[in-house]
């Protein structure tokens, strides 16, 4: 069985061989260490980045809406693999096996009418069997973004509802189950579905949407957090994007949507201003709200002081929710199947995908 690759590992990280995965060539890959902005400027994270070749979008996976299907055989390897993260070639044959399982469950009549948007939820995927995982709803937590500023009806719902904070201080508390072994989230936030392993001394977020990473980014990513990663607070430029000149240096003015991140150029002159440490370690995996919810947070509010309609709930756009996963055990000895559905203190709300 290939062992875990360690981020020191370079030597190996263009290894060759007859292939098992479906490629003409076998890769280890390596750990990157990354630094990248938020598309506003306004914070940047130091942290260790594992990509694969490809990402759900790619022609060799061919799964645009694909990612209820893939977060389900990538927490099933996970589990038959307990400390033990995907080398490279391995990724990419996650990525590509789960691509297919959802491309299959599209030749479904019974799945296309439900969904003629071929965004399946993860109760249809779990219950369909692409893999024999299950949620265990009692070790799983529904929440939502608090926003700085609640008031008014709109945020009624929120009053007594679990925040993320309260859930990540849940799972802090929790990092390893009975029998040691790591905890395998399925997260679903903003009509998308990405990995969270929880281990004693790094936590990892598995995405297989390049994008969430970084605007153009098209392979698959695990980002670690560990001792070694930091966040920052980026000084404000008073020199907008528009009046930096164009051609030799990138900004983050570009179109984007749903807190997708971009890179920092190295030579960005924001590297030259002081930045302030906000926080190291695991625990920065905090990064799901400081980083992928901030910016449609601010978004969400400036709509509602300008009074705009909002096409999507907004219940629905402030939802997180935070799935255990566990294997399925053998019929004879299983308890009835449970539904994935909200907890009676949350909206209940019907777990969905909409392509990212």
């Amino acid at each position: 069985m290939l062992q875990q690759l360690k981020p020191d590992e370079d030597s190996n990280a263009n290894r060759s061989s007859v292939s098992e995965f479906g490629e003409d060539s076998f890769a280890v890959g390596t750990w990157e260490q990354k630094e990248i902005t938020t598309r506003d400027g306004h914070m940047k994270i130091q942290a260790q980045v594992f990509f694969a070749s490809i990402d759900q979008r790619s022609e060799r996976a061919a799964g645009e809406s694909a990612c209820t299907a893939l977060v389900a055989v990538i927490a099933d390897w996970l589990q038959n693999n307990h400390n033990l993260m995907p080398v490279k070639s391995q990724f990419d044959s996650l990525i590509r096996d789960g691509s297919l399982e959802w491309r299959n469950l599209c030749e479904h009549d019974i799945y296309r009418e439900r969904f003629p948007d071929k965004h399946f939820d993860l109760e249809t995927v779990l219950q369909a069997k692409v893999r024999d995982l299950c949620v265990v709803p009692e070790k799983s937590f529904i929440g939502f973004f608090h926003p700085d500023a609640m008031e008014g009806e709109n945020f009624e719902f929120l009053h007594g509802a679990m925040s993320f904070d309260n859930i990540w201080d849940e799972i802090s508390r929790s990092e390893s189950s009975i029998n040691g072994e790591a905890p395998v989230f399925i997260v679903s936030w903003n009509d998308h579905f990405f990995i969270l392993k929880v281990e004693a001394d790094a936590y990892y977020i598995i995405d297989t949407l390049g994008e969430r990473l970084h605007e153009g980014c098209n392979q698959a990513y695990i980002l670690k957090f560990d001792t070694n990663t930091t966040i920052y607070n980026l000084p404000s430029t008073s020199q907008s994007s528009e009046e930096k000149s164009g051609g030799e240096q990138r900004t983050f003015s570009e179109e984007s949507k749903d807190g997708i991140l971009v890179t920092l150029p190295e030579d960005s002159p924001e590297k030259e201003k002081e930045e302030e440490v906000v926080s190291r370690g695991k625990s920065r995996a905090k990064y799901i709200k400081n980083f992928l919810a901030a910016i449609p947070i601010r978004e969400l509010q400036a709509d509602m002081k300008k009074g705009l309609t909002m096409s999507t709930p907004l219940h629905h756009r402030l939802q997180i929710e935070f799935h255990y996963t566990q294997l399925q055990e053998p019929a004879s000895t299983s308890p009835p199947a449970i539904a994935v559905t909200s907890t009676a203190q949350t909206v209940d709300v019907a777990i969905s995908e909409v392509a990212a």
